[in-house]
């Protein structure tokens, strides 16, 4: 079984490639937890995306739960692996992961691979969607790096092939701990009334389940910063403060299909 979290829809795409290569069947982290008899055979996959050089909040709250039944050492139960989607780099993302699995259960994931996909974060000055051409580009090596990790998923091999990017600790331990502590809130969100026309997109594209629609979006104070509201709007009516208005949003289906 491969767990997925997935926001503007990148992870969900890579779990989908490999589910269908692998011939496994998908289930979201929000729905439910791996049943007993999974964790003692066979393997498990999780495929989410990095945010801020570490892990969304749900993907440890997952880990947490899901895992504390695990048998104890690593070579023994399920064979566990992660998939992690990043824009350009994943820091130490890895080792906060299994510092979640190592509370939950004493071991740390047998193999973890991440794959470049477009860009989503826009909320701070420098970091923008990337340009068309980029995006195709990273959607079509997409294909050949998942059909890489699906031959050592099949074979069992117990690797890390990451793109950890420059001063990865720093950016992971550092950065990390100051932007989840300001910038992971939805306090920060706004809408623009006369460009709102209440379609409730950003409602239904919520993974967490944090809007409610009440002529205009209003947010739930549970936010896992996936960003999918601020993508998802059709009129640009949602910014994060002011940082986002002359932005870019990020639709993976245009660029998959034109």
């Amino acid at each position: 079984m491969i767990y997925y979290f997935s926001g503007t829809g990148n992870s969900l795409h890579v779990a989908r490639h490999l589910a269908d290569t692998l011939g496994d069947s998908l289930m979201p982290m929000t729905l439910g937890l791996p049943p007993r008899e999974d964790l003692e055979r066979g393997a498990i996959g999780l495929v989410f995306p990095v945010y801020a050089w570490g892990i969304p909040n749900v993907v440890e709250q997952f880990v947490r739960k899901a895992f504390m039944a695990l048998p104890k050492r690593n070579g023994e139960g399920a064979f566990l692996y992660a998939v992690m989607t990043c824009g350009d780099d994943m820091g130490y993302a890895d080792k906060v992961l299994d510092a979640a699995l190592h509370s939950a259960c004493g071991r740390t994931f047998d193999a973890v691979f991440s794959v470049q996909m477009p860009n989503t974060y826009v909320c701070l000055p420098g970091f923008d969607v990337d340009s068309n051409d980029v995006c195709k580009a990273k959607l079509s090596k997409e294909q050949d790096t998942v059909k890489e990790i699906a031959v050592s998923i099949s074979e069992r091999k117990m690797v890390r092939r990451l793109t950890r990017g420059s001063f990865p600790w720093t950016k992971t331990y550092v950065i990390r701990p100051l932007f989840n502590r300001y910038l992971l809130t939805d306090k920060y969100f706004n809408v623009d009334a006369s460009r709102c026309i209440s379609c409730g997109r950003c409602r239904k594209s919520c993974p967490v389940g944090n809007i409610i629609l009440d002529e205009v979006p209003k947010w739930q104070s549970h936010c896992a910063g996936c960003l999918a509201c601020y993508h998802a709007c059709p009129y640009h009516a949602i910014n994060f403060g002011n940082k986002t208005q002359k932005k870019g949003q990020y639709n993976l289906l245009r660029h998959l299909y034109g």
